[in-house]
């Protein structure tokens, strides 16, 4: 018996930030087109991550009016950096160059995620949730041909662009045979949420807590406060690290959790500790295209080098992709426009990628780590130089390559007086 092929113009696999983004943006642009969704959960999902979004997810939102998801979240406004020898600098968010609005959240992906996908169900997008992706075939007219499954049932979907946006171990780019990052270029974390119900008296107000080198070498490790007592809090390594020194997670994590305590944190109901890979945007996949398929967030490798956030680059990535292919979905030009989206996106954020990749491999030093965060602590450019790292796109031109150099070399006493001088 024939099985019903549900056809579909944009057929998406993988309903987080930039699945669901994806679909909205199609929705929006080309309001004709038949989008589908297509997720291995059931919503509302936990996902592992800091739960940290920015002024870059603010923005990516605010482009079809969908910021009012943040309505009643409070606000972090600064960042407490520690360092070796518990070197802190707590510094206000500047105003990052490239975005309307210097603003960061702090929302469980849990429910942000959930928030994100009804507006693709709102857009008129078919969800179908429980699914997962098993393969695909292409035909002599470029469509695919997609399989998907659950307990129940084989679904079998036909479409004309495919879009991977289903992880880090994405099955979409392992059927590609594309590599998978080596282990310099991915790090492994591990997240937890505790309650703390001193976290805001003892740092004053509602903050970022990043600490490096310290509860893990070259590694890093977060607190972020979101609503009421409730903290995310995680630490990661690069896997390179992690197997060479032959680490423990949950070692890692205890560690942190000692040094939080040390600085008078009080920790309550440790739960829902995960782990979980970063595949850092410092070593991408190149297309392959033979077929009409486009990868996506952390699929397609598009995770911060220096600060693991990845939400922001693939929520602007599913709306890359649908500006550069919504118009050419009935003509033969969807692969020149899957291949001008890569182009875009490369040209927008190599120079960041690239900028934080090398942050990254200075941080990796205790010393350079100490160093950088004694001249942050006595210039104000320097931190919110390493704050827009984090937040925005800033990237590292020959000029600031200059000056952060000028700034190692000179001695800690006149560091004041020159930044004053500038």
């Amino acid at each position: 018996m024939q099985k019903n092929v549900k056809k579909y113009d944009v057929l998406i696999i993988g309903a987080g930030p930039a699945g669901a983004n994806a679909a909205i943006s199609y929705k929006n642009l080309n309001p004709d087109l038949v989008v589908g969704l297509v997720d291995k959960s059931i919503f509302p999902r936990d996902k592992s991550c800091g739960d940290a979004i920015g002024p870059g997810v603010i923005s990516a939102l605010k482009r079809f009016k969908n910021e009012h998801i943040l309505e009643g979240e409070p606000q972090v406004v600064s960042t407490t950096l520690y360092g070796p020898d518990n070197i802190g600098i707590q510094n206000y968010i500047p105003q990052v160059k490239n975005k309307e609005d210097s603003i960061v959240y702090v929302i469980p992906r849990i429910d942000l995620d959930n928030r994100i996908l009804n507006l693709a169900k709102d857009s008129g997008v078919d969800v179908y949730e429980g699914y997962s992706f098993v393969d695909f075939t292409s035909n002599e007219d470029k469509s695919l041909r997609v399989k998907v499954k659950n307990k129940n049932e084989d679904l079998e979907f036909l479409t004309k662009i495919l879009v991977g946006a289903d992880g880090a171990n994405s099955r979409i780019r392992k059927k590609l045979n594309y590599n998978q990052n080596s282990d310099w270029h991915k790090a492994i974390a591990i997240r937890a949420y505790i309650d703390s119900p001193n976290y805001l008296e003892i740092f004053k107000e509602r903050t970022l807590m990043f600490e490096i080198n310290v509860s893990a070498d070259k590694g890093y490790a977060w607190a972020f406060p979101s609503k009421g007592n409730l903290l995310n809090i995680g630490i990661g390594v690069p896997v390179s690290i992690f197997k060479k020194d032959k680490l423990d997670v949950n070692t890692l994590l205890d560690n942190f959790v000692s040094e939080l305590e040390g600085r008078g944190v009080i920790v309550e109901n440790i739960r829902k500790q995960k782990s979980y890979l970063l595949p850092f945007a410092s070593s991408r996949p190149k297309r392959n295209k033979d077929f009409n398929v486009a990868l996506i967030g952390d699929a397609s490798s598009m995770i911060n080098p220096m600060s693991g956030e990845g939400i922001f680059y693939g929520m602007e990535a599913g709306y890359l992709l649908a500006k550069n292919t919504h118009h050419v979905i009935d003509t033969n030009g969807i692969s020149l426009g899957i291949d001008r989206y890569e182009k875009e996106f490369t040209k927008r954020f190599r120079k960041h990628f690239l900028s934080c990749a090398l942050a990254r491999l200075i941080l990796q030093s205790p010393f350079m780590t100490k160093r950088l965060l004694r001249i942050a602590s006595r210039d104000q450019d320097t931190i919110d130089f390493v704050v827009e790292l984090l937040f925005d796109e800033a990237y590292l031109t020959v000029s600031e390559v200059l000056k952060i150099a000028y700034k190692f070399l000179l001695p800690s006493k006149l560091l004041s007086f020159s930044s004053k001088n500038q």
